[in-house]
């Protein structure tokens, strides 16, 4: 069976990136301290993918519209279950009720009350050009003339990285079998999100502080025989 579905960046699976201090022997060549290396500090969605395919002249509703309320995300859903189950009547669906109810619980775990005024259309205006917006409904509306599909895109794209960090955000899209244009696509999404939706997630954009391998670094004299001795800037 065949369904056209939502793309969800929240789907992905949780991967998270491990940051590691090193810890150095004063043993190891105590007198040479010109091999001290300065690592990268790693910036997670914080500039849009260079590489994005993304069609200029498309066009939202969600990019004229205010900001969506909790009625209309439900509603937003309610549209995408009752369009599959005109099409799959055999099949199971939750029921009105059972998404309503699912969906007012998710609100209250999002970002909601933060998003800046005009978020979702600023948000959604610079995004609607992008694959993942397209496909249209089984009654042939097409998904960028749905209220909501792109604004709930950078809610969903803000509620993984409050789940997962913009770190394990960033390690699991690069983990999917996905073409590379996919996952510029979606990285571009992310990242629109953290500046329209959820900027006050931008400081989760960057990793820990730049850590020096100090192997080579003389310890403290305090230091007691065979203590190691941890870096950082």
């Amino acid at each position: 069976m065949n369904r056209r579905s939502v793309p969800a960046v929240a789907g992905m699976a949780v991967v998270f990136a491990g940051f590691v201090l090193v810890a150095c022997s004063p043993a190891e060549n105590p007198h040479d301290v010109a091999g001290t290396e300065q690592t990268l500090n790693p910036r997670y969605f914080a500039e849009p993918p260079e590489d994005t395919p993304k069609d200029p002249s498309a066009r939202c509703l969600d990019a004229d519209m205010p900001n969506m309320s909790i009625d209309e995300s439900v509603a937003y859903w309610q549209n995408i279950f009752d369009d599959q189950r005109s099409h799959y009547p055999e099949q199971s669906f939750p029921s009105q009720q059972e998404v309503e109810r699912q969906k007012r619980s998710e609100w209250s775990d999002v970002v909601t009350d933060l998003v800046p005024p005009g978020g979702d259309a600023a948000f959604a205006q610079d995004v609607c050009g992008l694959p993942p917006l397209d496909g249209a409904l089984y009654s042939g509306i097409p998904m960028r003339e749905v209220r909501g599909h792109a604004a709930e895109l950078g809610r969903r794209a803000c509620t993984s990285i409050i789940e997962q960090g913009a770190a394990g955000l960033w390690q699991s899209l690069q983990a999917q079998e996905s073409d590379r244009s996919d996952i510029a696509a979606y990285s571009y999404l992310i990242h629109s999100a953290i500046v329209h939706v959820c900027p006050q997630l931008s400081d989760l954009t960057a990793g820990p502080t730049g850590i020096v391998r100090c192997a080579n670094v003389i310890p403290d004299p305090s230091a007691r025989p065979g203590e190691g001795v941890f870096c950082v800037n």
